[in-house]
């Protein structure tokens, strides 16, 4: 399987009742909404959307504690005081964040804070947001593929030393950063998926068994079950769709079809 589309489609006999998937990112890049205008007209096309989580019930339950440090703990304190005043100075001046503001956060929140900060956003809000709400406009079932508990279970098994590190590898390698996140975006703009994949794969390094493979496997059964309600979209971050323990492998190895909408 090439693959070169953000766009799929997948169906079990009838090619007419078939369903879509579609590989998004959670900025608010000009490059991440590449395929936005051509994702909606598949929207349409279904009755029922499903986003990685249900982001109505991300809202009324709050995952914002759980990007917390525990008992109490400080961001401030997982350093020595001069090594922590000159990450302020550095995050201040190239990211316009004041850290002090974030001290109860963990440092794999604080990480992906930076990110969405250092990319140029164009748009108002990330893709996988907007698509949500266009959704919701026009009607559609809206659901989860996975459930908010899914997500916390996630969150807490991240050992912080791993967190930690990445958020190291970051502000002591601001050029490496900002190149391999300009990197991820080209990469999307080209539907690149075969590279997005390796990319994420290295990047999670020890994680990315919990990160990737388990999550492929357990939103796969979900999808799957999703589909039998009902024509259905699903937009799903991009790197979860290919490779040999993708979403697309999985759903091929349970017999249906899948192929590409370029």
């Amino acid at each position: 399987m090439k693959f070169d589309s953000l766009l799929w489609k997948f169906y079990k006999n009838d090619a007419e009742a078939c369903h879509y998937i579609f590989g998004t990112m959670h900025l608010g890049s000009e490059a991440a909404y590449t395929y936005a205008e051509k994702a909606k007209i598949y929207i349409r096309k279904s009755s029922l959307y499903a986003a990685e989580m249900d982001l109505n019930e991300s809202v009324s339950k709050d995952l914002t504690p759980y990007f917390k440090l525990q008992n109490g703990a400080l961001f401030s304190e997982l350093f020595k005081p001069k090594r922590y005043d000159k990450i302020l100075r550095v995050v201040k001046k190239e990211f316009g964040i004041d850290l002090t503001l974030f001290d109860e956060f963990t440092p794999f929140f604080i990480t992906n804070m930076l990110a969405e900060s250092a990319i140029h956003r164009k748009h108002e809000e990330a893709l996988d947001h907007f698509l949500w709400y266009f959704a919701m406009e026009d009607g559609k079932d809206l659901r989860g593929v996975e459930t908010f508990e899914d997500q916390v279970h996630i969150l807490k098994q991240i050992p912080l030393d791993y967190q930690l590190k990445a958020f190291k590898d970051v502000v002591g390698n601001l050029s490496a950063f900002n190149k391999k996140l300009k990197h991820l975006n080209e990469m999307y703009e080209r539907a690149d998926l075969k590279n997005l994949y390796r990319s994420s794969k290295k990047s999670m390094g020890s994680l990315r068994k919990l990160m990737i493979y388990d999550r492929n496997v357990h939103m796969t059964t979900r999808i799957i079950s999703l589909s039998e309600e009902k024509p259905a979209f699903f937009a799903l971050g991009a790197a979860h769709l290919p490779g040999d323990k993708g979403i697309l492998a999985i759903l091929q190895k349970k017999g249906y079809m899948v192929k590409a909408i370029n």
